[in-house]
């Protein structure tokens, strides 16, 4: 079986390697959940400050760019920035799915029309390293100190990487009980190297959010002055 290694989205997963039933499975999650977070988007809030539209969308033509830079071999294997914790800080996760979604029907539309397995990488790609960047945002303002720093390092950095972990983790297991590829190619082109394409995205987002909340904090809707500054 040839299957076409030129995607322009790097953490895709071709239809190929995917049994019918997980795609159709897939669909409907993603699908379920988009509706979800679509109902939860305050559309008027964004539609009526133009500066915050300028900066949501400018921020999915960036990302509609950047997962054009991949790494990796094999179909399924590869790695791209995902800026799903970013997208979350900045916008919220309603928001964050929304124009993630929009940046893979983009990507899609530009390069190839696998519709059917939009699912599958909506979920890994989308949901899973967004819902992971919303549970430590959530359990750190539950349980550590309201502190800049733990913001910045915490929240933003090792959120990032968390995200890309589990996002990876996500599709290594998926792959494997499909058996889409042997474990051991599996282990030795994707789970050797997650640490190694974790650093980056921790590295970007922690340094964006940094340069965010000091000189546009209206850019973060996540981040609070009276929370996390004054009075520390």
């Amino acid at each position: 079986m040839q299957i076409e290694t030129n995607w322009l989205i790097g953490l895709h997963i071709p239809t190929e390697l995917m049994p019918s039933s997980v795609l159709w499975l897939a669909n409907i999650l993603f699908v379920g959940v988009l509706i979800y977070a679509i109902k939860k988007v305050e559309f008027k809030k964004l539609l009526d400050n133009e500066p915050s539209q300028h900066v949501y969308f400018g921020a999915m033509v960036m990302l509609l760019m950047i997962w054009g830079l991949k790494a990796g071999v094999s179909p399924g294997l590869g790695f791209h920035h995902l800026g799903a914790t970013l997208f979350t800080l900045m916008f919220g996760w309603p928001l964050a799915l929304f124009g993630l979604t929009t940046v893979l029907v983009a990507s899609m539309l530009v390069q190839h029309n696998e519709w059917l397995s939009i699912g599958v990488n909506g979920s890994l790609s989308i949901i899973v390293p967004v819902f992971t960047s919303y549970l430590i945002l959530k359990v750190t303002q539950k349980y550590l100190p309201d502190n800049f720093f733990i913001y910045i390092f915490v929240i933003a950095f090792f959120g990032a990487g968390a995200a890309v972990a589990f996002s990876r983790f996500s599709g290594i297991i998926l792959l494997s009980l499909v058996h889409a590829y042997p474990d051991a190619k599996i282990i030795e082109e994707s789970l050797l190297y997650t640490p190694l394409f974790m650093f980056p995205e921790m590295f970007v987002t922690g340094m964006l959010i940094s340069i965010f909340v000091v000189y546009k904090p209206e850019w973060v809707s996540t981040f609070d002055d009276e929370r996390y500054i004054i009075g520390k």
